[in-house]
């Protein structure tokens, strides 16, 4: 084991021991990269969350505050492109079924490549070229063909379920400032420029490598 795993080995057990945090719905087998924090977990986080408020916002004269929806008209991610195009290029190995990226597998082996200039049938005429990009678990260059995965959680408002009340957690928060921005200059009369600071849950339907809390 390399000595960074048995930090970060370290690191989990002391925040579940003392309380900072525990795993997501644990006495239920727990859910895969989820984490609720306890009650010294939340007094840290409140504090960094008061710090970062008063530093940016409170002490200066130039940006202001804002808590927008988690759940906002989803004309706003159609507009965005988030809909049509917020999505990772998945595949799987065919030989121990394991699920990747094929922009990282890519990536990791060819850093000579642009891989976000690739479309995907380009990543996956690519790899089929290469064989030096492998499966990292078992080593085999065998993998399905890249399958289009959406990155945003689909919900529904309302009573009966069908296209009309489809909506989507917001996966980031730049977007609730965008479509405030008029509303925030006009009642603040800032000038630009000014700032807007929000801190809030976003959502994302990832592959995530498992490393704790951190992203």
């Amino acid at each position: 084991m390399k000595n960074s795993e048995k930090t970060m080995d370290k690191i989990v057990a002391l925040c579940k021991n003392r309380g900072y945090v525990y795993p997501g719905s644990e006495i239920y087998g727990g859910l895969a990269n989820s984490w609720d924090y306890g009650p010294l977990g939340v007094e840290f986080k409140n504090n960094v969350k008061k710090a970062w408020l008063k530093k940016f916002v409170q002490e200066s004269p130039y940006n202001v505050g804002l808590d927008a929806a988690i759940i906002m008209n989803p004309q706003t991610w159609i507009t965005t492109g988030h809909v049509s195009s917020f999505s990772d290029p998945l595949l799987d190995c065919r030989s121990c079924k394991a699920r990747h990226r094929a922009d990282k597998l890519i990536g990791e082996e060819h850093h000579e490549v642009n891989v976000d200039a690739m479309t995907f049938d380009e990543m996956d005429e690519f790899i089929a070229s290469h064989e030096d990009i492998i499966c990292p678990v078992c080593g085999k260059h065998d993998f399905t063909p890249i399958r289009k995965f959406n990155l945003m959680f689909k919900t529904a408002i309302g009573v009966t379920e069908d296209s009309s009340s489809t909506c989507y957690l917001r996966p980031e928060t730049a977007q609730g400032i965008f479509v405030n921005f008029a509303n925030i200059q006009r009642t603040t009369r800032k000038k630009l420029p000014f700032g807007v600071c929000q801190v809030g849950k976003a959502f994302r339907n990832e592959i995530t490598p498992g490393n704790f809390i951190f992203r």
